[in-house]
């Protein structure tokens, strides 16, 4: 007999009603939106190097691209991308529809 499992889900997001609140609501500047996965292509001998480099120092791959991603952009200008492209759809897998 299977167990019985109970899941907790968070609430979802408010989405505000009118262009004005999202305008209001985007901060200039994101600092510590929470995590997002990503996926990359990236060359083999820096992969090795970073599996080999993180194995001596103890760092995960993930310490070892959040902290080169930081020194890159430290002393670099960033400018926010416009609206129109910010706020373009996301574009990715469809959720599956559970109509069964």
């Amino acid at each position: 007999m299977a167990k019985e499992r109970k899941f907790d889900f968070a609430p979802l997001p408010l989405v505000p009603d009118t262009h004005e609140e999202l305008e209001m609501s985007l901060p200039v500047e994101v600092v510590d939106a929470g995590p997002t996965k990503v996926t990359f292509d990236c060359d083999y001998i820096l992969m090795e190097n970073m599996k080999d480099y993180g194995y001596w120092e103890g760092l995960t791959q993930k310490d070892i691209i959040l902290e080169s991603l930081k020194l890159y952009f430290q002393n670099k200008e960033i400018r926010p991308r416009p609206d129109k492209i910010r706020n373009k759809t996301k574009v990715g897998r469809k959720p599956k529809n559970n109509n069964d």
